[in-house]
């Protein structure tokens, strides 16, 4: 099971930052995911084979597609190997799937061309599973092999988290999922490991302390 680690506390100074990458780092982490703003510092401070990922158009999804473009290009310039891109909602809104379509395939050949592993993040509290369903049949078929199920954006339990993924996995069961709900205390940790996750992605040390000591990198 993947074990990734998300600093977005608007609220945290940049030596705060600084402190948590380097604590992060010890952990068995794959990825730490920050702020295109902050991607440089992430870099300067990672010796090890943990990849940098950052979440672009966060978090309502709400850029056009050539702003997303250029957000995309300007994380991957900073150094930042994978994207994390929320999905346009204002297009699911709409069903208008075609043009996520174009969003896919533009955004999919700006990160193969920089060998940038492409991601997408959906909002189960706000959209229906029926749709949630086709968005993730939509992405696997145009190369998306990873989501997650949530922006993290608010308070989010991690069961429910678990079973929107669990939901989507059985119209999709080849996508790989990484929870991102929130994880305080011990009966959450057996929560994920009873779900026998393909990743799961935490927002604080105290989080990363419960759960690297059963989740291998």
């Amino acid at each position: 099971m993947k074990l990734e680690y998300a600093l977005y506390d608007i609220s945290t100074n940049d030596n705060e930052i600084k402190d948590n990458i380097i604590k992060a780092c010890s952990y068995p982490i794959s990825s730490i995911s920050v702020f295109p703003q902050y991607i440089k510092l992430a870099k300067s401070l990672i010796t090890s084979d943990i990849k940098i990922s950052s979440p672009v158009d966060y978090p309502l999804g709400s850029l056009d597609q050539k702003s997303r473009l250029s957000s995309i290009d300007y994380a991957i310039k900073n150094g930042a190997k994978i994207i994390e891109l929320l999905t346009p909602n204002y297009i699911l809104c709409n069903k208008k799937y075609d043009k996520l379509r174009d969003d896919i395939k533009n955004t999919m050949a700006l990160c193969n061309e920089n060998d940038v592993e492409l991601r997408y993040i959906l909002e189960y509290r706000i959209f229906t599973y029926e749709l949630l369903y086709k968005v993730a049949q939509i992405l696997f078929s145009h190369g998306i092999k990873t989501i997650y199920p949530s922006s993290g954006y608010s308070l989010d339990d991690i069961n429910d988290n678990i079973l929107a993924s669990a939901l989507i996995l059985k119209k999709v069961p080849e996508i790989n999922i990484i929870c991102n709900g929130n994880i305080w205390n011990s009966n959450q940790v057996s929560a994920v490991q009873k779900a026998e996750l393909y990743g799961v992605k935490v927002n604080s040390i105290n989080a990363l302390n419960l759960l690297s000591k059963n989740i291998a990198k």
